[in-house]
């Protein structure tokens, strides 16, 4: 909005000459028409009058070079931004009144005397022009999107945001809602009484298991004001229930259970867990959970190629021996061309499914010995678990260096004595749960090479020494699949541990095997989802990278995803972000399992896999409104949270911030009459017409 704030005349000489002259001009054409031939009447001579006043002041005032001179002040509104919670756990935990007041409240914000814009979010945000259209339909909410489309704004005055506070996709906004700067005003609404619920939290479980073996599968229930009654838990696979146990509900709110569980058919298996209350309960959307378990064969053959004998090479077979899953091939260098039983035959290789190299190679290994290793597990593309020890030979080192995951610089043969911790929480070769994780730092401490080792950038780093963080344990699938342990001594984890950290251990060997097994046909492509159960509603996003011969990333390739359940299938591209990586997002809307896989010109390139969406949506596996998330992003945010019956002085709060946002700015303006070429136009036109009157009347 623009208002007009002065105005004002200047001339460059004297305003009493201007005038004095305007006097003049004016009395010299009333002179000349005073008396005309012919007589003329006093309309059509006042006409002329002015025509001839009209063309020599305009000729006269340019003399003065007058110039107009103007201000108009332009006023910058803020504006206010509304976002209502469209997502379905809003219908589902708030009374048909508290429904109605968010309707009434939108109202009175955005009809009152300052600017708005009203957006509805949930697992997606829309701008729409009044709040009667809402249908609390959305099947996930996000609130990392309201912040974003904040920041876009500019002028903003406030936000006001009403919602229950469930915030279950993406990530946590907190700090996106600090950094905006912005007053953020929260009124919540939805029941907040903790209602009797059971709910299946977790399914702990190896990810791999081989046929035939069995393992146990420990599942975690949670209560809410259910102690002491009873329960039934079921374990079923492809729909039929192998397996139940009846509770009683322990009154610290959380039971763990475990069952047996073997297979002897290979492939992937979908394990579904569900829980059935003795008694009412009206959540019963979370009472079932579902994981994958890959059962993998059953005798696998371990390779063991060693630089010399030593106490890690003697735990890693002693371990590894007592598992019936494994056949062990060793073959021991002891010196010069001499090897331990004189079996030196490479050949094994060729059938083992995975190899060990363990102190490999030593400043005594023949260079042909090195090459013909290199040359089988390149060839085959053989997973390798490779572990230091105090005599390997970096020079020798450097002949395999086209098979590893890493580049070395400083060398040293010394090793520094380090205490370890776990850094890839996610990852399965270490194990995930948080007794295991935290039992890392508490193993006996090892032997760290003073060699810098810097993996390459595809690693997955799993351990690290506690103080320099350089990396002990890490994985990468860029080549062939491999792992390294750059420490030595690591006999010491087995043998000075506790029972449990003991387990801990075994269970590194166990899990590495695992993992390397585990077929990757295509190692330059690698597609994967952040997760492999998702609730129904929840976003799905698929990363994905991919190399070229030489493993340099390939950029703006046409990468197609298809994903397909038992009803319809559908395609989706991937978008390139850089660096050959690439990415997209699906929400499913059915539940069951999907399956996907790469649709590429490159016929060499195939990937699929799979992911499995629970029937539970997640807006509504929650029946209990966040208030302190909704105070919280108020408070971190300088605003206010209300509550939905009691909103006091919100408007009055909102107005108070905008008006104090309105800026001014302030426009000069200014018009030289002498620059324009309207005025010689006009005087011409004057005289014109004066000319042309006087030519009608035939006048002297």
């Amino acid at each position: 909005m623009n208002l007009f704030e002065n105005f004002n005349i200047s001339i460059s000489g004297n305003p009493v000459l201007l005038i004095f002259g305007l006097l003049i001009i004016f009395i010299y054409s009333i002179f000349i028409y005073k008396t005309t031939l012919p007589k003329i009447n006093l309309f059509v001579k006042s006409i002329l009058i002015f025509l001839r006043t009209a063309s020599l002041f305009l000729i006269f005032i340019l003399l003065f070079d007058p110039i107009i001179s103007s201000t108009t002040k332009e006023i910058n509104e803020p504006i206010n931004l509304l976002f209502l919670d469209n997502s379905k756990s809003v219908k589902q935990i708030s009374t048909e009144s508290e429904l109605k007041k968010v309707v009434e409240i939108s109202n009175e914000i955005i009809n009152d005397d300052l600017k708005s814009e009203i957006y509805f979010f949930g697992n997606n945000i829309k701008k729409v022009i009044n709040v009667d259209s809402i249908s609390y339909d959305n099947s996930s909410t996000e609130f990392d999107n309201i912040f974003k489309i904040a920041k876009q704004k500019k002028n903003v005055s406030s936000i006001v945001i009403i919602s229950d506070g469930i915030n279950n996709q993406g990530s946590n906004p907190v700090n996106s809602a600090s950094e905006l700067g912005l007053p953020i005003f929260t009124i919540g609404l939805g029941d907040t009484t903790i209602e009797k619920d059971i709910e299946v939290q977790k399914i702990s479980a190896n990810e791999f298991i081989y046929a035939g073996r069995e393992t146990e599968i420990e599942i975690s229930i949670l209560n809410k004001n259910l102690s002491e009654q009873n329960a039934i838990i079921q374990l079923i696979e492809n729909g039929k229930i192998i397996s139940q146990q009846e509770i009683k509900i322990s009154e610290t709110g959380i039971n763990r259970l475990r069952f047996t569980y073997s297979s002897v058919k290979e492939g992937e298996h979908k394990i579904i867990a569900n829980a059935f209350l003795k008694g009412e309960e009206k959540n019963k959307t979370n009472n079932t959970k579902s994981v994958l378990l890959n059962i993998l064969a059953s005798k696998q053959k371990i390779a063991i190629i060693s630089g010399g004998p030593s106490a890690d090479l003697s735990i890693v077979v002693s371990t590894l021996t007592k598992f019936e899953d494994y056949e062990i091939f060793p073959i021991v260098q002891i010196g010069e061309n001499k090897f331990l039983n004189s079996k030196s035959d490479i050949n094994i290789l060729k059938n083992s499914d995975v190899v060990f190299l363990v102190g490999f190679p030593t400043k005594n290994t023949n260079s042909n010995f090195i090459k013909n290793i290199l040359v089988e597990i390149s060839n085959s593309k053989k997973p390798v678990f490779f572990i230091f020890s105090t005599n390997i030979d970096f020079t020798k080192l450097s002949e395999i260096k086209n098979i590893l995951p890493f580049s070395f610089a400083q060398i040293s043969n010394s090793f520094i004595e380090t205490q370890i911790n776990s850094q890839n929480v996610n990852y399965s070769i270490i194990g995930n749960l948080n007794e295991e994780l935290a039992s890392w730092k508490k193993l006996p401490p090892i032997n760290l090479t003073k060699t810098k080792i810097i993996p390459s950038v595809e690693s997955q780093i799993l351990l690290v020494d506690q103080n320099s963080k350089q990396p002990v344990l890490f994985s990468s699938s860029a080549k062939n699949k491999i792992i390294v342990l750059t420490a030595a001594n690591f006999w010491r984890w087995k043998i000075q541990s506790s029972e449990k950290q003991n387990n801990l251990f075994e269970n590194l060997l166990i899990n590495s095997i695992k993992w390397l097994s585990l077929n990757s046909d295509n190692q330059k492509f690698n597609l994967k989802t952040q997760k492999t159960i998702f609730s129904l509603g929840e976003k799905v996003i698929f990363n994905a990278n991919y190399y070229d011969d030489t493993f340099e990333p390939i950029n703006n390739a046409n990468l197609e995803i298809e994903i397909s359940n038992e009803k319809s299938s559908q395609k989706i591209l991937l978008s390139a972000i850089g660096n050959g990586l690439y990415e997209s997002e699906f929400t499913p809307n059915q539940s069951g399992k999907y399956n996907y896989k790469l649709i590429s010109e490159n016929k060499n390139l195939n990937f699929s896999n799979s992911f499995l969406i629970e029937p539970i949506e997640l807006e509504l596996l929650t029946k209990r409104s966040d208030r302190n998330f909704l105070r919280e992003l108020s408070y971190n945010s300088n605003g206010k949270y209300f509550d939905i019956n009691s909103i006091n002085n919100l408007n009055e709060q909102i107005q108070s911030i905008y008006k104090s946002r309105i800026s001014f700015n302030y426009i000069d303006n200014e018009l030289r009459i002498s620059f324009l070429h309207l005025i010689l136009l006009i005087v011409v036109l004057f005289f014109s017409i004066e000319w042309i009157i006087r030519k009608v009347l035939r006048m002297l």
